[in-house]
């Protein structure tokens, strides 16, 4: 039975090192076929494609350029591992331990990685389109120009992992956790970040046109620059973000925290900010023309040089705001407060308070 066994391990073996690119080492891969423990091993370019090797110890292996398409790593030990440009397209996953691996250019498209951890991991330019990554562990993992284009991402923890340049489009992120997360520059068009956390991350020149944040956190975030035009953010926390420059056209801001945001030059054209809480937030500059701002709370907010020409404020509250020099030809004001309000050289018609 053993000298059948072992005759059957020299024959696989030899099978997987002849359709390797380059020969890894031969002892290596026999320790792996049979024993499936093979840490500090040589992998690399070998091909393992659609191998079982379900809780395997390969950490601080090198697998760099290894075929393992269709594979089974379920629980597999990977700390620290090579995977520079790996394939490991569709193989599965599940609860496999990646940390501070070594992974740039690493494919792997329609892969299995529920609950797999990447802390630490470093995976710039790696393919994950269509990834399962639910309730996975990427903290302080390095995404740099990452494609997760139509990934699962929900509930996963990204908390200060650089995702600039990444493309998420279409992305599930709901309830994920992105807290102090470099985000710049990356593109989240049309995906889903329903009560996902962004606190303090940095969104600046990011594209979230089209995206759904319902109820998201982005207290202290950055979004300079940021289009989030067509965004649907209703419910959602911004207090003290800074918005600085970005582009909310035509997006629904209602029922919104923004408490002391800097919307400073910000694009607010058409957007819903109805019942809004917009507390002593800095709007100067800030083109709100053609807005809903109905029972907005704009307390002590400033408006210097703001445009909000042909804007619903009805019922809102600017109580100590400062209007001075904005741009108000065509607002409504029906029942709004405007006790205390600062509007000393504001422009608008004659006949604005026929309505207050």
């Amino acid at each position: 039975m053993k000298k059948h066994l072992l005759n059957l391990v020299i024959y696989l073996s030899s099978i997987f090192l002849a359709t390797s690119v380059q020969a890894a080492n031969p002892n290596h891969v026999k320790q792996l076929l049979a024993t499936n423990n093979c840490p500090n091993c040589d992998l690399s370019k070998i091909d393992l494609r659609g191998g079982n090797f379900q809780g395997a110890d390969l950490s601080n292996a090198n697998l760099s350029g290894a075929m393992l398409e269709g594979a089974n790593l379920k629980n597999a030990n990977l700390q620290e591992a090579q995977l520079q440009n790996t394939v490991l397209r569709s193989a599965n996953l599940e609860l496999a331990n990646f940390k501070n691996a070594k992974m740039r250019g690493v494919m792997m498209r329609n892969a299995k990685l529920r609950g797999a951890n990447f802390r630490g991991a470093r995976m710039r330019d790696a393919k994950l389109r269509g990834t399962d990554l639910r309730d996975a562990n990427l903290m302080n993992t390095v995404l740099k120009d990452a494609v997760l284009r139509e990934a699962d991402l929900t509930n996963a923890n990204l908390g200060a992992a650089d995702l600039s340049g990444a493309k998420l489009n279409d992305a599930d992120l709901e309830s994920t956790k992105l807290e102090s997360a470099n985000l710049t520059n990356a593109d989240f068009s049309a995906a889903y970040l329903g009560d996902a956390t962004l606190k303090d991350a940095n969104l600046s020149s990011a594209n979230f046109k089209g995206t759904n944040l319902v109820t998201a956190s982005l207290v202290g975030a950055k979004l300079l620059q940021t289009n989030m035009s067509n965004a649907n953010l209703q419910a959602a926390n911004l207090n003290q973000a800074d918005l600085s420059g970005a582009n909310f056209t035509n997006a629904d801001l209602s029922k919104t925290l923004m408490n002391m945001v800097n919307l400073t030059g910000a694009n607010l054209t058409g957007a819903k900010l109805i019942s809004a809480y917009i507390y002593n937030a800095n709007l100067s500059w800030a083109n709100l023309s053609n807005s809903d701002l109905t029972s907005a709370n704009l307390e002590g907010a400033n408006l210097k040089n703001a445009n909000l020409q042909n804007a619903n404020l009805t019922l809102a509250v600017l109580r100590w705001a400062n209007l001075a020099q904005a741009n108000m030809f065509g607002a409504i004001l029906n029942d709004a407060d405007l006790r205390d309000t600062n509007l000393n050289d504001a422009r608008m018609i004659p006949d604005l308070f026929d309505h207050y």
